[in-house]
């Protein structure tokens, strides 16, 4: 069992959990595949909340560190070579870099700012739920997802994105790792996968385990190439429009069109649209989903809640063409629900009471003007740094000219209790030629404060 030594009284403990398992995995001290203890047994073990651990195991999940398995627990993630620090590494830097044991500074891509989580209507909504006196919260939940939620997610998708559908096309899953895992057990193993390169890694993780062929094709300024694709037949594309993952660039619409005229070439095309950060662009309004623009049902459409509302409510959805919901109600019975009817009843009043667009237009103009103030403080580094992928979401990358490579960029930093996260790692079957070592740099949970902090802390770590 992990044992774990609060330090910090001032902060959250989620924080210390997170940060200290993230830590035990790139020591090497927690293997590939290791199990971790159960929510509510790690719990019980430190005298914590069930949800501060659920918190903690969610945002490791997110991040890469943990894959969270339905019915089997969380288990520790295959990472990036040089995050490992072994003994030996360890002992080889300490002549010229002192380690830091506590990471001070963390720009997570993933992480949310706490302090505006609408704590008030969720008090609300939470007691609303149980004054109704409704038998089926104590019930299984549906297999598809609470019809609450589904009708609700309807209007919204529908008004905010274009998503042209009806309840019964909507799957609620834990995630979207648990929905990709649902559409694997659909077409079974033969159907080969194309991902972006480079690409969210759990997608790679999770094809490949289920068996499917896993084929890689490189972006470019505007998202996927087309041209590889014809080479290939009956496959499914996963792919992020809105915000391409980890590199942050849009796919404009005639992408967006040559991509969809692709996938009509063939009955067994498939477009799998993770319509990651859609919810957060500053510059322009966003483009319309794919889905929305899908005449032929060749779209599954996905979202998720865990960066608009928290990554502790683990639910996603995914919207199935018709062709494809046929497949998924004969194949139904074997697939349960692991998110409560709570969460999804409270999900559901909170998008129809209106909070859900109020918080997320609150959400919008917080990281508007943390990304400004980022986007300032390194401008001021001078011009050894460019800056690309920051017109949405809750980061952006760092390229430098000064000729430090990426695990020196990662390394100096984190020497300096300063965590920033490599780009390397989220390609697969190789770098391409050309690459040049860069970092991701979230913002979403620092104040203003730490950013100039971190990025005055980086200039001297960087030698800029």
């Amino acid at each position: 069992m992990l044992t774990i030594p609060f330090k910090n009284k001032g902060s959250f403990l989620y924080a210390e959990i997170y940060e200290f398992i993230k830590q035990e995995i790139t020591d090497g001290n927690l293997k590939y595949g290791e199990k971790l203890p159960s929510k509510r047994s790690l719990a019980s073990h430190l005298a914590v909340s069930v949800n501060t651990v659920d918190t903690a195991y969610s945002q490791l999940v997110a991040e890469g560190y943990l894959e969270a398995i339905p019915k089997r627990g969380y288990f520790v993630c295959q990472i990036a070579t040089y995050l490992m620090r072994d003994a030996n590494r360890i002992q080889d830097k300490r002549a010229t870099i002192k380690k830091t044991e506590v990471v001070t500074i963390d720009f997570s891509p993933n992480a949310i700012d706490q302090r505006i989580f609408p704590y008030d209507a969720f008090r609300k909504i939470f007691k609303s739920t149980f004054n109704e006196d409704d038998n089926n919260l104590l019930n299984k939940p549906d297999i598809q997802g609470e019809l609450e939620l589904r009708k609700a997610l309807v209007d919204l998708l529908y008004h905010s994105r274009g998503v042209r559908c009806h309840e019964e096309q909507i799957i609620i899953g834990s995630g979207t790792d648990h929905l990709l895992q649902i559409l694997g057990l659909l077409w079974g193993r033969n159907k080969p996968v194309i991902l972006e390169n480079p690409v969210y890694l759990k997608a790679y993780h999770i094809f490949e385990k289920m068996g499917n062929p896993v084929i890689s094709i490189d972006i470019d300024e505007k998202g996927i190439q087309i041209e590889p694709l014809k080479n290939y037949s009956n496959v499914a594309i996963y792919v992020t429009p809105s915000h391409q993952f980890p590199l942050g660039m849009s796919m404009p619409i005639d992408r967006r069109i040559r991509l969809l005229n692709f996938a009509n070439q063939e009955e067994g095309n498939y477009i799998i649209e993770d319509d990651y950060d859609s919810e957060f662009r500053y510059n322009e309004k966003p483009l319309p989903s794919l889905q929305s623009i899908d005449n032929s049902g060749r779209v599954i459409y996905m979202g998720t809640f865990s960066k608009s509302i928290a990554p502790s409510f683990r639910i996603s959805y995914m919207v199935l063409p018709e062709e494809l919901l046929k497949a998924y109600q004969e194949t139904a019975e074997a697939i349960s629900s692991p998110v409560s009817s709570l969460e999804q009843k409270m999900i559901a009043a909170f998008i129809a009471s209106g909070f859900f667009e109020k918080h997320v237009n609150k959400m919008r103009k917080v990281y508007k003007g943390k990304r400004i103030v980022l986007m300032n403080a390194l401008k001021n580094l001078g011009s050894q740094v460019k800056i690309t992928g920051e017109n949405a979401g809750h980061h952006l990358l760092v390229q430098l000219d000064n000729g430090l490579t990426e695990e020196e960029m990662y390394h100096r930093a984190l020497a300096r209790g300063i965590r920033v996260y490599p780009v390397s790692p989220y390609f697969i079957h190789g770098l391409p030629k050309h690459y040049k070592s860069m970092v991701l740099l979230g913002y979403g949970s620092l104040t203003d404060e730490q950013i100039h902090n971190g990025i005055g802390i980086l200039k001297k770590a960087w030698d800029l």
